[in-house]
């Protein structure tokens, strides 16, 4: 029996040490967040409103050699704006809007592309510098709102959100544990 319990105790201290190895180092090269919401500003006019948006938008290293070896990066931004009713009880949705966007690395063109999923458009970079920086910067289309009361304020709720299920499958279980993935947003939220 103690050899057994002697066993078991040394296996556990080498998994342990397996993966503190695994997930210790990268766990110290990943410095917080890579992609943060800067400002937001929503536009209110008559009843249409508009969301702009300033992102602090950086690659991890692991996401910058995935996307030099051809994996496509995927983000999905969610905006949903409402309003308190019946003195805060509940919140009406007034407007939603979601989009999606990609960043591909194209090697024989030696350019980057981020595209808009809905409706197909996209531009080229020569550079990843110059992709980010189009992606720090993002304007949604006017969403119309009706049924508001113009006294109270309209809550704003933004998200950011990277799509790892998007990613090659054995790149995923990387991805759900390692902290250079993490380049969605928190949720914010803000009443204008």
């Amino acid at each position: 029996m103690r050899v057994c319990r002697k066993n078991k105790a040394l296996l556990l201290y080498f998994l342990t040490a397996i993966l503190y190895g695994i997930w210790g180092v990268e766990v110290c090269h990943a410095k917080g967040k890579f992609v943060k919401i800067k400002q937001a500003q929503l536009s209110l006019t008559d009843n249409k409103a508009r969301l702009s948006v300033n992102l602090d938008f950086q690659l991890s290293p692991g996401a910058k050699a995935a996307l030099h070896s051809g994996i496509a990066l995927y983000w999905d931004v969610s905006i949903m704006l409402k309003q308190d009713q019946w003195r805060g009880l509940w919140c009406k949705t007034l407007a939603t809007r979601h989009y999606r966007y990609s960043l591909t690395y194209y090697t024989l063109l030696n350019n980057f592309r981020v595209k808009n999923e809905q409706n197909k458009t996209f531009r080229r970079f020569s550079s990843l510098h110059e992709a980010l920086l189009y992606m720090q910067h993002f304007e949604s289309e006017q969403m119309v709102i009706s049924g508001y009361n113009k006294n109270q304020c309209v809550m704003s709720v933004l998200s950011v959100s990277f799509d790892k299920e998007m990613l090659p499958a054995p790149l995923r279980p990387v991805a759900y544990f390692d902290k250079q993935w993490d380049l969605s947003t928190k949720e914010r939220q803000w009443c204008e």
